[in-house]
C-alpha cells in the first residue's frame, strides 16, 4: 500500500490494466518497466505527476469520478485506490514544493556466472531514453546471479525532488539500494546526476529502466512506483 500522501502511481502487482505485470528480460538492451493495459500487450510507463483543472479522486464516495467500487476513504485504504491521484493536490501544489519519487521491487536474475543487475530513475516523456535524464540509479552494476541457478534480489530507489516555475529546473537528491543472494549494495545519499530542465508540470513524468550484463532470462515485479508529495 503507498503512503497516505501519495498522489499519483501503482502500488498493485498483477496483469489487469493499471498493475504491474511480471516482466520477462532477456536481452543486455537497457529496457524501460512496464505496466499492463486491456491489451494483454504491456506498455512503458510513465509515472506523471497530477495537474490540469481537476485531479481525480476524493474523500467522499460521492466523488463520481471515484471508483464506484470504494464508497469512501478509510485509515487503511488512503493512498490511491478510489480514484486515479489523491484529491487533495493540484496543478499548482508541484511548485515550490518538495516531492518524492519512489520506485520497489524485486526480481529474479537467469543463471550466468557474468549477470550484472542495474535500475536507473529517469525524468522524461520520452521512450528513447537518451532523450530522459537519470535522477537516480541502484550504482554500479549489481553482479546478482550464480552459475548453476535462478537468484532471487530486491531493489529500490528513491528520489527526493524539488521544482519550481521560476527557475524550471529539478534539483534534489536519491538513494538506492539492490541485494541478492549472500551480498547488497547501498547508494548513500547522492544529489542527482543532472539538473533536468521542466518548463511546465507535464514535465514532471517519470519512468525506470533495467539493464542486465547477460542475456540469461530474468524477470522483474516492480511493486510500487508512486509520488509523493512531501
Amino acid at each position: 500500500m503507498s503512503n497516505t500522501n501519495s498522489c499519483a502511481g501503482i502500488a498493485q502487482s498483477g496483469s489487469s490494466r493499471n498493475q504491474f505485470p511480471v516482466q520477462t528480460v532477456a536481452s543486455t538492451v537497457e529496457t524501460i518497466l512496464q505496466v499492463s493495459t486491456d491489451s494483454g500487450t504491456n506498455s512503458n510507463f510513465f509515472l506523471v505527476a497530477p495537474s490540469g483543472g481537476q485531479v481525480y479522486g476524493a474523500t467522499t464516495g460521492l466523488n463520481v469520478n471515484a471508483n464506484p467500487s470504494v464508497i469512501d476513504r478509510s485509515s487503511l485504504m488512503y493512498g490511491l485506490p478510489s480514484g486515479v491521484s489523491n484529491d487533495q493536490f493540484n496543478s499548482a501544489s508541484w511548485d515550490g514544493h518538495p516531492f518524492r519519487v519512489r520506485i520497489v521491487g524485486t526480481g529474479t536474475a537467469g543463471h550466468n556466472a557474468a549477470q550484472t543487475v542495474l535500475f536507473n530513475l529517469y525524468q522524461g516523456t520520452s521512450a528513447t531514453l537518451g532523450s530522459d535524464k537519470i535522477i537516480g540509479t541502484t550504482g554500479a552494476a549489481f553482479a546478482i546471479a550464480q552459475s548453476t541457478t535462478n537468484v532471487s534480489f530486491n531493489w529500490m530507489i528513491e528520489a527526493f525532488l524539488l521544482w519550481d516555475s521560476a527557475s524550471q529546473l529539478m534539483t534534489g537528491h536519491y538513494t538506492a539500494s539492490i541485494g541478492g543472494g549472500t551480498t547488497s549494495q547501498f547508494v548513500t545519499t547522492t544529489v542527482i546526476p543532472n539538473l533536468p530542465a521542466v518548463t511546465t508540470t507535464a514535465g514532471l513524468s517519470f519512468l525506470a529502466s533495467v539493464t542486465l550484463g547477460n542475456a540469461a532470462s530474468s524477470t522483474i515485479q516492480v511493486k510500487e512506483f508512486v509520488i509523493d508529495l512531501v
